[in-house]
Formats: C-alpha cells, structure tokens, sequence
C-alpha cells in the first residue's frame, strides 16, 4: 500500500538521525606551502629525470616514482608533516598509546590527460596525497566512491544529492594540501585538462602496536 503524504495537521513528528559508520576525510594546508612546494617541485623533476620510465600501477598515462620516498633524505620534511599530521589523527580516533606510524610514500607527476583509476590501498590504516604543483580545477579532482556497495542494488529517486546518496564525491585539489582518508576507502583520480603537470606525493601510514613495556 503506498501512504499519502497528507497527515492530520494536528500530529507534530520529530525525527532525529545518527550516523553510522562514517567515511572520513580529513584535510589541512600548510602555511609556508609556495617556498615549501618549490623545493619538493624540483626533486620531483630531478627524480623523474634520473628514472623516466617510474613504475606503473594505478596511473594512467603519468609518472610515478618507486614507493622508497620515505628513505630519501632529501624529503625528510615532506615525510616528517605527513607522519605528524597522521598522528594527530590517530590520537582523535583514540589509537593505542605506544603505537609507532610507517608509512611509505613516492611522487606523481601526472601530464595533460593522465588520471588515476579507481583502486583502494590495502593494509594501511591511512592514505593520502599532498599536492605540490598544478592548475585547478582543469587539472581534475580525487574522487571517492561510496564504500556501501549494497546501497547502489537499489537507488533512490532523489532531486539533488545528500552525504547519503551520493554515490561518489569529489575534492577540489589545491597546491598546499593535503587530503588523508582511510586506506580502504576506494578513490581515483580524473584526467588531467590543464595545460600543466599536476604534481603530488601519494602515502600510506600503517599503525604498528609496540609491546608494552615489562612490569619488574
């Protein structure tokens, strides 16, 4: 039977909401971004001159470095926000005291027309990006698909989209921040329609549990 949507005038309803479960991304920029981003901008084309082929994973038609930028110690800055900003967030979602962050990082530079297809990283707590260098909003957005893969069987007739149907959302890229998310939260990225390189460096923070220390 379906309902009508007219209800006595004398009857008052208040419905609450609770979320469940939420898809978190969280975000930050850095104040000194310009002279910072310049230095990291010519590594970046130094690492891709000395290694022009790179490694090919999720990119398309882009350029990517080994996953070794955590042993560089020409990036030992880049490496040490990224850990910094990842412990803070691990401190808010009450992570156990003594565990200590690796992670693993490596450089894009994603030409006019490159992109990144869907994918998710796998035994991480965190992923992320920094961007470095580009031109938005040509140069394309990250995007991140729905995680509720039951929720697309049966999809709802709606005029605009809400944080609860949408089935996939987007954030602006921007030189100086930096996006990080869950590890399983599955994302891409669109093609590159700028007339510059769009430049970032991608990571993945793991949380490792230390023993606890032996009562004498």
């Amino acid at each position: 039977m379906a309902l009508s949507n007219n209800y006595p005038e004398d009857i008052s309803l208040e419905i609450g909401t609770q979320s469940l479960f939420p898809s978190l991304v969280w975000s930050t920029l850095f104040d000194d971004r310009a002279s910072f981003n310049a230095k990291i901008l010519k590594l970046a084309n130094q690492a891709r001159s000395n290694d022009p082929s790179g490694v090919s994973n999720t990119n398309v038609k882009g350029w990517q470095s080994p996953n070794n930028l955590q042993n560089l110690a020409e990036f030992e800055d880049i490496n040490r926000r990224i850990l910094q900003v990842c412990q803070r967030i691990a401190e808010s979602l009450h992570f156990h005291p003594n565990v200590v962050l690796d992670h693993q990082a490596w450089l894009n530079i994603s030409p006019p027309g490159a992109s990144n297809k869907l994918h998710y990283h796998a035994n991480c707590h965190f992923s992320g990006v920094y961007y470095v260098s580009l031109k938005a909003p040509e140069c394309g957005s990250i995007f991140f698909r729905d995680p509720r893969v039951a929720s697309r069987m049966f999809t709802s007739p709606i005029t605009q989209h809400t944080d609860f149907t949408a089935e996939e959302e987007r954030m602006r890229p921007e030189e100086g921040r930096m996006y990080i998310f869950p590890g399983w939260l599955e994302h891409g990225v669109e093609p590159n329609q700028s007339t510059e390189d769009r430049v970032s460096i991608s990571f993945n923070v793991r949380a490792i549990q230390q023993p606890s220390p032996s009562r004498p």
